[in-house]
């Protein structure tokens, strides 16, 4: 049940397991019982922890993924592989302890357990934690030495353990690389005790009060848990356990930008790559350039002109005023210190930047389109022309607001918008153009119930933990509230379709009752549901399918 690499936390949490079941073995008082509860808690605290830790690496494999598909992709469907196998098994144990707690307490099921009596499920409330005919049953049987088989059995939930551990195991290609790996998930026979071999499922969990085996089970979710950070962190390494270590210096340049206004800067950034923040370069301007090639031409580094340049943060910046229109040149040579104390030098090509008259700028903030019913935010700007001096006019508009090249627009029923913009330049009016955008109404929100959306599975606590039906905006620039106006619910409840119409957000209490009905494999529909937006619209949004598992 345990081994493995373990925080000291669990190591603790571990040894009080250990202790209190030698007390129980005494016949100490139902007082220990209590002690169960405290432990259970703190693992269920560090197995969400867990969960967060392992999330946290799930989240670098989708940046690293995003970053270099090609190279990514195997270790992270592998990953993910990985995180389906151990969610599947941490819920099945998750079911199989409020099974247990169901039927100690007198329920058939989990699912029978009425929704507002759900609390009972938790074990600090259950009354009978010292019973363990009970959980022997269900997961024993009445032969200790042959245990049973079947649903909700020890035996069933050692075999799902194994499957589980080879599977992670076979992530891996390499057969020397899965022996390396120690699980902590050992499911071996305890050994002979008493002339008798006791098997793993005895030792666990036969003549064991049910405190101490949902506490027992909740420690196997941690194992399973840590099994699965060891792996994806192992998946994780592989990602760069081929990169080729740097070992070339190149200069590089990066010009804020290769077309200029006349009248503002040229500005770009020179630097060693890779750089040190904590050693500085030098850079030179040269005046002659090589024809083909386009390197500098130069005999002596301290005879070139150092005006223009600053050093700061291990890079070198070269900043001049754009005051003649046209094609300019540049270039040099940056030095760097290398580890004997000389300096090394790195050629900067002839670099080309373009300065060019002022033009109209206009940006909108948010996206290409204007959006009826909504505050697109604008802003329009002419280089080396101050904004408040600027005249900006626009057609299709129900409402204007803002100042100094920054509005709010919201466009009227046409197709597109007419930005166009002047200004008194010394006495005489200039034009500096106009732009055209398009004019959209604002896109269906998605909705969603229990945090699922579309046809999916749901979970029987996710199903009645949900208090109505939301719209969500995805990958949309505007932070918008859809409200729901109404919706209907539907299921088919003992061979009868029934249908339920809700008003607003929230289930009615007819449609709970639907909800609380529901079996594992049966199916809710929440149909017909209409959401109206900031446009003032209302939406059909479709249909959501859960299935019960």
């Amino acid at each position: 049940m345990g081994g493995g690499k373990e925080t000291p936390r669990q190591k603790m949490i571990g040894m009080m397991y250990l202790v209190l079941t030698a007390l129980l073995a005494m016949n100490v008082s139902k007082d220990i019982l209590d002690a169960f509860v405290i432990i259970n808690e703190g693992i269920e605290v560090t197995n969400k922890n867990f969960m967060s830790k392992n999330q946290f690496t799930y989240n670098l494999f989708e940046k690293a993924k995003a970053n270099d598909p090609a190279k990514v992709k195997v270790f992270y469907d592998k990953a993910f592989r990985a995180k389906g196998l151990a969610d599947n098994l941490y819920v099945h144990i998750e079911d199989l302890k409020r099974y247990l707690i169901a039927r100690t307490s007198g329920f058939p099921s989990a699912e029978d357990v009425p929704a507002e009596a759900d609390s009972l499920l938790l074990l600090k409330n259950v009354e009978s934690k010292d019973n363990y005919d009970i959980p022997t049953n269900i997961l024993i049987g009445s032969d200790p030495g042959n245990p049973k088989d079947g649903e909700h059995t020890a035996k069933e939930l050692r075999g799902l353990i194994d499957g589980f551990s080879s599977d992670l195991l076979f992530l891996f290609d390499d057969p020397a690389e899965r022996d390396n790996f120690k699980l902590g998930l050992n499911t071996d026979d305890f050994g002979v005790k008493n002339g008798v071999n006791e098997s793993w499922e005895t030792g666990n969990f036969d003549h064991i009060p049910l405190a101490a085996v949902v506490t027992a089970l909740t420690k196997i979710q941690s194992d399973i848990r840590n099994a699965e950070a060891d792996i994806i962190k192992a998946l994780y390494r592989r990602i760069s356990a081929d990169d080729f270590k740097f070992d070339t210096l190149a200069a590089k340049v990066i010009p804020r930008s290769n077309y200029v206004i006349q009248g503002d800067s040229f500005i770009a950034d020179v630097f060693v790559a890779a750089f040190s923040t904590t050693q500085d370069p030098r850079m030179r301007l040269a005046a002659e350039f090589n024809d083909t090639t386009g390197m500098p031409i130069f005999e002596d580094f301290e005879s070139l002109d150092s005006s223009n340049i600053s050093i700061k943060n291990g890079m070198a910046r070269y900043a001049v005023a754009a005051s003649s229109e046209g094609q300019q040149e540049w270039g040099g040579v940056i030095q760097i210190k290398a580890p004997d104390g000389t300096w090394a030098s790195y050629n900067v090509p002839m670099q080309h930047y373009t300065v060019a008259k002022p033009a109209l700028v206009v940006s909108p903030t948010a996206m290409n389109v204007f959006y009826r019913g909504l505050d697109n935010p604008v802003e329009v700007s002419v280089p080396g022309v101050p904004t408040e001096a600027l005249e900006v006019s626009i057609s299709n508009l129900v409402s204007k607001s803002g100042s100094n090249g920054i509005y709010k627009l919201q466009p009227g029923k046409g197709k597109d918008c007419v930005v166009s913009v002047s200004a008194d330049i010394n006495g005489k009016k200039q034009n500096f153009g106009k732009k055209e955008f398009r004019v959209k109404n604002v896109p269906d929100p998605k909705p969603f119930f229990g945090g699922k959306s579309g046809s999916m599975n749901i979970a029987k606590r996710d199903l009645l933990a949900a208090g109505g039906v939301i719209a969500k905006m995805e990958d949309f620039e505007f932070d918008l509230r859809f409200s729901i106006v109404s919706y209907q619910v539907s299921a088919t409840i003992k061979g009868n379709v029934v249908e339920i119409p809700c008003k607003g957000p929230a289930l009615s209490s007819d449609a709970k009752k639907v909800r609380a009905a529901l079996k594992s494999g049966q199916k809710l529909y929440i149909e017909k549901i209409k959401a109206k937006g900031p446009d003032g619209l209302v939406r059909d949004l479709g249909t959501i399918s859960l299935k019960l598992i």
